[in-house]
């Protein structure tokens, strides 16, 4: 038998719908480079883009342009002209299910706000505009099959920027106890009002009149900031197996920020981990937890966080205006008028319409994602766009535990539907490396598995397959005779 014969018998052999080498073959890959231009995988500089991205995410939030009534974050245009930036050096793509949800929800967005409108009311054009921008991003993902890898590198610069981050924030805290420094906000000492962001309390006593205060890391917004972050960074570091002496920074760094949101997300982390990646705790680990609980008991922030435990109870306590009066408001505020169910009350209307310290109202209420949504925009329309944000954060995740804990940190622990670093930190470690879709399977083609049963030549016909040994150039029919057959 001829070599062409041969080959003749191996094409033979290969059943309809069934590739005619198994996958991930030289000859594959050959095939698809006809249908594709080839794409270069990320380099050294497109990892530098990105770690340039996560630090100035973690670094900058309190700098701000004079943009809106409380500044816009410098993380907005950062993050645009380094995003454009892996854009134009074809490292990231468009996801075709995002960007529809995207625009489904925008669209809603905007019918709802231009009926408030015409029924007499207002609305916040900055605030639809920060709504745009900060999630358009969001549309975009990791080009190819190295989601995970870049997702996972920026993991890790986010845990070293956070373990100097932490560390900072324990030195303000201890230092503060020993009595060698004061707490002052040099940030603020030293740069201009105007290139601040504003509304939000950069400096807290750890109790009212106390002359000590709780850490901020010197550049977080807040102390909740440093203590979410700090809880974040543990987790990501457990999940990727960093050093115990890292995680213990960051515990340390949660402390010293004396605020109990951080040791919620902390607690859902380590519940995520148990249930999710058991293997990934080390008893380096359990030993450094051991640690951070007797630091935390001897420490003078222990009686400060176990005071707190029944704020969520107590009005005007900050866990009561971050778990449950907003949710409280925002139904008081549907009910007052019943058409805010359906169209919502207007962009940018939760901190002006409702209860909140800002319009010295009383106290100082925090609207996390989903009621701010539901309220400014309508069950509808805000409920398209927490969708989108789940999907985005959720479908195909390069990796577990971590999208569970930043839905727990964005749409429970934090304001920040309209913070961008926050915002851009969340969709980098979860949504950006999501992994690629599957290829589009044709719904005429024959299960996986499946072969067609042989069709047997007409009379007069010759045997496809003895025809194709023969070397006479087999016809369309060779495909459905089996290599054996053709013995």
């Amino acid at each position: 038998m001829g070599s062409a014969g041969r080959h003749a018998v191996v094409l033979a052999g290969t059943p309809v719908g069934q590739p005619s080498s198994p996958p991930g073959t030289a000859q594959d890959r050959l095939a698809s480079n006809w249908l594709a231009p080839r794409r270069p995988g990320w380099g050294l500089t497109d990892r530098r883009i990105v770690t340039v991205l996560v630090v100035l995410l973690v670094l900058t939030p309190r700098l701000g342009i004079p943009v809106g009534p409380i500044g816009t974050s410098v993380a907005l245009p950062l993050t645009y002209l380094l995003i454009g930036v892996l854009v134009l050096r074809r490292r990231v793509v468009a996801d075709r299910l995002r960007v529809e949800l995207f625009w489904i929800a925008l669209t809603a967005c905007l019918v709802s706000t231009a009926a408030v409108s015409l029924r007499g009311g207002s609305f916040s054009a900055p605030s639809l505009l920060l709504l745009t921008a900060i999630y358009l991003p969001w549309v975009l993902q990791v080009a190819g099959d190295e989601g995970r890898q870049v997702v996972e590198h920026a993991g890790r610069v986010f845990v070293r920027v956070m373990v100097v981050g932490a560390a900072a924030g324990t030195a303000q805290f201890t230092a503060q106890l020993a009595g060698v420094w004061q707490y002052k906000d040099y940030l603020a000492d030293l740069l201009p009002q105007g290139l601040m962001i504003s509304g939000y309390h950069n400096s807290i006593p750890v109790t009212y009149g106390s002359s000590l205060y709780k850490s901020n890391g010197f550049v977080m917004l807040e102390p909740s900031f440093l203590s979410q972050y700090c809880a974040l960074a543990a987790v990501v570091g457990l999940v990727l197996g960093a050093p115990a002496w890292q995680v213990l920074v960051l515990l340390a760094g949660l402390v010293s920020a004396v605020s109990g949101t951080g040791l919620v997300l902390l607690a859902a982390g380590l519940l995520l981990i148990v249930v999710r990646v058991p293997r990934q705790i080390r008893p380096g680990h359990l030993l450094v937890a051991g640690m951070a609980a007797l630091l935390l008991f001897l420490s003078p922030a222990a009686d400060l966080l176990l005071n707190r435990t029944g704020e969520v109870s107590q009005q005007g306590s900050s866990g009561n205006a971050r778990f449950l009066q907003p949710y409280v408001e925002v139904l008081r505020g549907l009910e007052a008028v019943p058409e805010r169910y359906a169209i919502g009350a207007g962009a940018g209307s939760s901190d002006r319409v409702l209860a909140s310290g800002r319009d010295g109202l009383g106290f100082d209420v925090l609207y996390s994602t989903a009621p701010k949504l539901v309220f400014e925009y309508g069950l509808v329309a805000g409920g398209l766009f927490l969708l989108f944000i789940l999907v985005s954060m959720l479908d195909r995740a390069p990796w577990p535990v971590l999208p569970g804990a930043l839905v727990v940190m964005t749409l429970i622990l934090s304001g920040g539907l309209l913070q961008a670093q926050t915002a851009f930190l969340a969709w980098l470690l979860t949504g950006f490396g999501a992994v690629a879709r599957a290829p589009a399977r044709s719904a005429w083609a024959p299960l996986p598995g499946r072969a067609r049963a042989p069709v047997a030549p007409r009379e007069g016909e010759r045997h496809p397959v003895r025809a194709a040994v023969a070397g006479d150039g087999a016809g369309t029919g060779s495909r459905h005779t089996t290599a054996g057959e053709a013995g």
